[in-house]
C-alpha cells in the first residue's frame, strides 16, 4: 500500500512541477487578495494586528481552493480516472496519495505566503514564521483531507468549481475558527501554550476529517 501511495504522490508532484500552472495561479491569487486587504483596510497598525489572523486564513482558504479544484482534473481530462479506480490498489491508497500531493503544494504555498503576508499586510508576522508554519501544517492537513474527498465527489459534476466551495467551506468552519484563535495567540506572544484548548480542537477535527475521508472515499468514488 505504501508503494502505491508513493507512486500516486510522485505522479501528482511530477505532473504539477512540469508546468506549475496551478501553483502559480494559487500564489498570484494570494498576492491579489493580500493587496486588496492592504489597500482596503485602514492603514492603522492596531487594526491590522486585530484583523491579521482572519486575513491570513481567508487568503489561504481562497487560494487553496484553486489547488483542490484541480486535484482530480488531470485524470478526468485525460480519461484516466477509470483506469486509476480499476488499478489493483486500494481506494484508500488513492485517497492518501492524492491527499498528500495536495498537502505538499499547500505547505509550499503557505511557506511562501507567510513572508508575503508579512510584506504586504502585517510586517510583525515574520518573526513568528516557524510557529505560523507549524500551525499551517496542522490546518492544511484537515483542509487537504476533507478537500480531497469533496474534490473526488464533485469531479464529474457540472459547475464543480461552484459546488466544491459550497460543500467545503461550511464544514471547515470549526477548523478555521480554531486556526484563527491560535494564530491570534501567536501574534499576541502567547504561542501554542496559551491556546492549548483551541489546538486540541484543531487536532481533533484534523483526525475526524482524515479518518472519515479515508473510510468514505471508496463509497464516494462509486457514486
Amino acid at each position: 500500500m505504501i508503494r502505491a501511495i508513493l507512486a500516486i504522490l510522485r505522479k501528482d508532484l511530477t505532473l504539477e512541477l512540469r508546468k506549475a500552472e496551478n501553483f502559480i495561479a494559487m500564489m498570484f491569487f494570494a498576492v491579489i487578495i493580500l493587496l486588496i486587504f492592504s489597500f482596503a483596510l485602514p492603514p492603522d497598525n492596531d487594526n491590522h494586528k486585530n484583523l491579521a489572523p482572519g486575513v491570513f486564513w481567508v487568503t489561504f482558504l481562497l487560494s487553496g481552493i484553486l489547488g483542490l479544484s484541480k486535484s482530480f482534473a488531470l485524470e478526468k481530462d485525460l480519461g484516466c480516472m477509470e483506469a486509476l479506480l480499476l488499478a489493483p490498489i486500494s481506494r484508500g491508497a488513492i485517497f492518501l496519495g492524492k491527499m498528500l500531493g495536495t498537502l505538499v503544494f499547500l505547505l509550499l504555498m503557505l511557506a511562501l505566503l507567510i513572508p508575503l503576508f508579512s510584506l504586504l499586510f502585517y510586517p510583525e508576522a515574520l518573526p513568528y514564521f516557524f510557529e505560523v508554519l507549524g500551525l499551517s501544517m496542522v490546518t492544511a492537513l484537515g483542509f487537504s483531507s476533507l478537500g480531497t474527498l469533496l474534490s473526488g465527489l464533485t469531479t464529474d459534476v457540472r459547475f464543480k468549481e461552484i459546488l466544491l466551495p459550497i460543500l467545503l467551506f461550511p464544514l471547515l468552519i470549526p477548523l478555521l475558527l480554531a486556526s484563527v484563535e491560535i494564530l491570534a495567540g501567536i501574534f499576541a506572544g502567547r504561542g501554542f501554550q496559551g491556546e492549548l484548548d483551541w489546538l486540541k480542537l484543531l487536532v481533533g477535527f484534523d483526525l475526524i476529517f482524515l479518518i472519515a475521508s479515508y473510510l468514505t472515499f471508496d463509497f464516494v468514488m462509486e457514486l
